[in-house]
């Protein structure tokens, strides 16, 4: 009996967490390995004689920070609010969690009689008592975690005035100390800032540094991106630069000793150089078919992973176009000869996985969305009976004179509007009872696709998919056909078998989204964005010719790209203007 309910029915799971993984070189002790932790845990269990759950673990993760987030305590969390388990067990309270808005949401739960366990001590959350002992044991934990932060800042803050950076690698062109100077390696600090102040690419800057043998202070080879943090380091012109990890604000803390590697004219004309420069693209989201397209080429069958391509035309929006291709990659994988738009094939891999989830035959499907409407039906309610609570004990105070109507007014609206939309959120879930029956409409697969980001529809795309593969074929030989997609798309088994079923779900996604012109291009309006010749005037061609003749190399191909144009096409008016 725990918590005056009987969960022995229910197993306990088990979490584990440690801050930060331990390297070979670390000597400290300071906390036990996640694994030392489950086997005290199970021991505690075994001498409760209670059952064994779930063992999730987050190694590497820290409960203080709360924009870390911790997959298996979320896991944890969910499975106690769907009823799933009976309780958990962890080494202490600080491996659950340091903060108290946690705790409360642990407190909440206890109505239900969820046990809570450490590896000595047993927490009672259906009394004060046992209240007040949980609470306490938190409050303890975030008090250790925030004072730990305030005196890891001031230590850090100490030694940038100091000189020292927060870091153990040496940097280039100083001595272990970190302060003084290591003059071979300074010269070559003050050559490379000429030589890029005298207009030299980094490019080049990397080839000449890596063909003379010069490495980095980690004995590493020079990179583009290596060279750029060296040349923007405030430390080159004797700034001191320290930044506060709460607010991320840099200041500078002071100045080095002695004279600096370089001037501080010097670095603001390097650091104005790079300020100018155009951005290059913001990198793209995590692409939605990589590594789940695969390549229809009967001699290949590689995945399809996701690249910029600079040399087409952009999208219409001004993005850079993407797509997806089969290799060669780093391991000589791939044949190299496939690909297609990115957002051509992510639309249809959205209305594919859309119509397979919405189909009444995946079960598993089905099941999921019940245990997700579950938890959330299970959150919901709870805060229903929080906020009523809350509206409860402001009509209390009304009534006992303690607060005055225009006061209580203002406090309850916007508590009565919450109360209004999480009912109407319950509303709309319908009947969650377990085992009532529940058909996800197409509606409902389509909003949630709509809202989620990249990486929850490829969890979607997976799940309708359940193994199968999504094979993208070479493309038509008929130009009006050749860029849609939807024409190239199979779905086969992990063993690379057709499936007829799969293959009628296309027809009738294509089918079904063209009527509403929701693909990127369907057969019934197939994409002619390169299909129609593009047919120019004498003015335009002789300003081109004369643009192109009097760029240079590199300018030359930046106005092709620009133009859309080709190199035949400046042949084509050139050879018409001499003839």
């Amino acid at each position: 009996m725990l918590n005056g309910t009987d969960q022995t029915a229910k197993p306990y799971d088990i979490y584990a967490r440690v801050s930060r993984i331990a390297r070979k070189n670390n000597k400290k002790k300071n906390e036990p390995s996640t694994g030392g932790q489950v086997a005290i845990c199970r021991l505690r269990l075994a001498d409760l004689d209670l059952p064994e759950g779930k063992v999730l673990t987050d190694p590497g993760r820290s409960a203080w920070d709360p924009t870390v987030k911790r997959p298996a305590w979320d896991e944890l969390m969910d499975r106690l609010e769907r009823g799933v388990s009976g309780g958990f067990i962890v080494f202490d309270l600080e491996r659950f969690t340091r903060q108290p808005k946690d705790g409360e949401r642990m407190i909440e739960l206890a109505v239900r009689g969820l046990g809570v366990l450490d590896s000595e001590s047993e927490y009672d959350l259906t009394t004060p008592n046992g209240k007040k002992a949980f609470r306490d044991a938190i409050n303890a934990a975030a008090y250790y975690s925030d004072r730990l932060s305030t005196r890891a800042r001031r230590g850090k803050r100490l030694k940038a005035m100091s000189g020292e950076p927060n870091t153990t690698t040496r940097p280039f062109g100083f001595e272990d100390d970190f302060v003084t100077v290591r003059e071979a390696e300074a010269e070559i600090i003050r050559e490379l800032t000429r030589r890029f102040l005298a207009g030299e690419t980094q490019h080049a800057l990397v080839r000449d540094l890596n063909a003379r043998g010069v490495l980095s202070s980690k004995g590493r080879p020079w990179t583009v991106r290596s060279l750029q943090l060296l040349l923007l380091r405030e430390r080159n012109c004797g700034r001191i630069l320290y930044t506060d990890t709460e607010t991320n604000v840099k200041s500078i803390a002071g100045h080095l000793p002695g004279k600096p590697i370089i001037t501080e004219d010097d670095f603001d004309r390097v650091c104005a150089i790079y300020a100018a420069r155009r951005g290059s693209e913001a990198p793209s989201e995590t692409y939605l078919c990589t590594g789940i397209a695969f390549c229809g080429r009967p001699d290949c069958g590689k995945p399809l992973t996701g690249h910029p391509v600079d040399a087409l035309k952009r999208y219409e929006d001004g993005s850079v176009r993407r797509e997806y291709r089969c290799g060669p990659s780093s391991s000589g994988k791939g044949c190299a000869k496939i690909s297609v738009d990115q957002r051509g094939l992510d639309d249809a891999a959205g209305a594919i996985a859309v119509e397979i989830l919405s189909d009444s035959r995946h079960a598993e499907a089905i099941e999921s969305v019940t245990r997700e409407l579950e938890s959330e039906a299970a959150r919901l309610d709870l805060a229903i009976a929080e906020a009523e609570r809350v509206a409860e004990a402001l009509a209390d105070r009304l009534g006992r004179g303690e607060l005055t109507l225009s006061r209580y007014d203002i406090a309850n609206r916007p508590l009565d509007e919450r109360i209004a939309k999480l009912k109407a959120e319950r509303e709309a879930l319908g009947d969650t009872a377990p085992g009532a029956s529940r058909q996800p409409s197409r509606e409902h697969w389509q909003k949630r696709w709509d809202d989620a980001d990249t990486a929850e529809k490829r969890e979607l795309l997976k799940m309708a998919l359940r193994g199968r593969r999504l094979v993208v074929d070479p493309a038509s030989l008929k130009r009006a056909e050749r860029s849609d997609v939807t024409r190239r798309l199979r779905i086969v088994s992990a063993e690379g078998e057709d499936l007829p079923d799969t293959t009628r779900t296309i027809a009738d996604v294509i089918a079904a989204r063209a009527a509403h012109g929701g693909l990127v291009s369907t057969p019934s309006a197939p994409d002619t964005r390169w299909s129609k010749r593009r047919t120019f005037i004498e003015e335009y061609k002789n300003r081109i010719l004369d643009e192109y003749e009097n760029a240079g190399p590199g300018g030359r191909s930046a106005l092709l790209r620009r133009e859309g144009l080709h190199y035949t096409n400046i042949s084509s008016w050139r050879r018409k203007r001499v003839g």
